[in-house]
């Protein structure tokens, strides 16, 4: 049980309400503008740069008519109304993604198994099989080639049904490659980009009617960089959890 430090809660407005400057601060900050700016406008203009900005754009003007219902021709410094709960709750959460953005590295980072277009594909399939692995990515001298997925190799699969003697071992990975669904299917981001920029891809690929497999994160977001990490589509799920978990 915690102890009471007999120091009183502050009331949800007086908690709102710094949460709500802490963002506005922010938001002036960044694109310079004066306090004659409405909140509205900053949000619009924010908007055209920050991914983050642009996945709370309503939540945030809805906010802005908040905090003007709570300080509205308020008297001896008490308020006229009091935010609920959770909608303290909400606007901590999206000052603490604002101010401190969850970024891709390190929570993404990690070892990235890769193969070479001369390579067999009968090693590629057991890499997948064993480690649960949905796509590979394929690098040459110059970078990336391509994202080898399972949908390719089931596409070749299926070409060689009438054919009478199929070796893994002999084929290439450059040979499946023919038979790739897409060259679009995977994407390209910086070490110091955010987690709502990750999201942005996928949304974005969806919304245009693709598929976008995996992000590759280099060091600048070039595919002739090597892969510090990779985001798959199966990750959306622990993305989706560190932006409504955010403290």
């Amino acid at each position: 049980m915690t102890q009471n430090s007999g120091i009183p809660a502050k009331p949800n407005s007086r908690r709102f309400l710094d949460a709500f400057d802490e963002i506005e601060r922010h938001l002036r900050r960044v694109t310079a503008q004066t306090t004659n700016v409405p909140l509205s406008a900053l949000v619009e203009k924010m908007c055209e740069s920050s991914s983050i900005v642009r996945h709370f754009r309503i939540d945030l003007r809805e906010f802005a008519d908040l905090r003007n219902a709570i300080v509205h021709e308020r008297t001896d410094g008490h308020v006229i109304a009091e935010p609920n709960d959770e909608s303290v709750r909400d606007i901590e959460r999206i000052a603490t993604l604002l101010l401190q953005p969850a970024r891709i590295i390190p929570r993404f980072q990690k070892p990235v198994f890769m193969l070479k277009p001369n390579d067999v594909v009968a090693k590629a399939v057991k890499v997948m099989l064993q480690e649960s692995f949905s796509q590979i990515p394929i690098y040459d001298d110059k970078g990336f080639v391509a994202l080898l997925t399972t949908n390719t190799v089931s596409r070749w699969l299926g070409s060689c049904l009438d054919v009478d003697i199929l070796s893994l071992s002999e084929t290439t990975v450059e040979s499946v490659l023919k038979f790739s669904e897409g060259q679009e299917n995977c994407s390209f981001l910086s070490r110091s980009t955010t987690v709502f920029d990750a999201l942005e891809k996928f949304q974005l690929y969806q919304k245009d009617g693709k598929r976008l497999e995996a992000i590759l994160i280099t060091q600048n977001g070039k595919p002739s960089e090597q892969p510090l990490g990779i985001i798959t589509i199966w990750d959306l799920p622990q993305i989706y959890g560190i932006l409504e978990h955010a403290d």
